[in-house]
């Protein structure tokens, strides 16, 4: 509990400003998105922060969007830039306490994988609330190298970030209970994705 505290007072500490930087059309995040294979599903967002990913969600045809995250004033901010949107609601709370008896098409990590600190109760999260056939997708918008110097840089400590691996040492805790599909380790994105055994 102690370290979901000091993610959460991290990125509630930065919510003010990224919610004034939201990027515009991003052909990564759409990317994303339609690896997630969303259209007529249900879509959950896991440290979704303001909600960024939500429209791309939205344009391919999601049905309805969960966005989960751990900080509340990440949260606040999605909740008022999507108010208006019946099918989008967001929780402050960790992915592994969602508890949800419908089941998911697809789970989504973007920007948000290296700030989850605990990667097997995460995988178990993921494989109690995706359905079978369902998908999860862990992506980020910039390579591997970058986001571990990026977060050495800033001297994010290791209670809030841990080093982003190789995707194969990575993906060793999905195989149990996904088939993993897609695996991209280049200098501008980092992903993984997989169905649902």
């Amino acid at each position: 509990m102690v370290l979901m505290n000091n993610i959460a007072a991290y990125f509630n500490g930065r919510a003010e400003e990224w919610a004034g930087c939201e990027p515009g059309a991003s052909p990564v995040q759409g990317a994303v998105a339609a690896l997630a294979g969303c259209a007529d599903g249900r879509v959950i967002d896991a440290g979704c922060g303001t909600g960024t990913m939500v429209a791309h969600y939205l344009a391919a045809g999601a049905r309805e969007v969960v966005g989960v995250d751990v900080a509340e004033e990440m949260v606040a901010r999605a909740r008022k830039r999507f108010a208006n949107e019946t099918h989008v609601r967001f929780i402050a709370c960790d992915i592994c306490d969602v508890a949800d008896e419908e089941g998911f098409d697809a789970l989504v990590i973007y920007n948000a994988y290296p700030h989850m600190l605990d990667k097997h109760a995460v995988v178990e999260a993921a494989a109690r609330l995706v359905v079978p056939g369902g998908r999860f997708v862990i992506a980020h918008g910039t390579g591997r190298d970058e986001i571990n110097r990026h977060h050495a840089k800033e001297h994010v400590s290791d209670t809030v970030s841990c080093e982003l691996r190789s995707i194969e040492e990575e993906i060793e805790p999905w195989k149990t209970y996904f088939d993993i599909d897609t695996m991209v380790d280049a200098p501008g994105f980092y992903a993984f994705a997989g169905q649902r055994k």
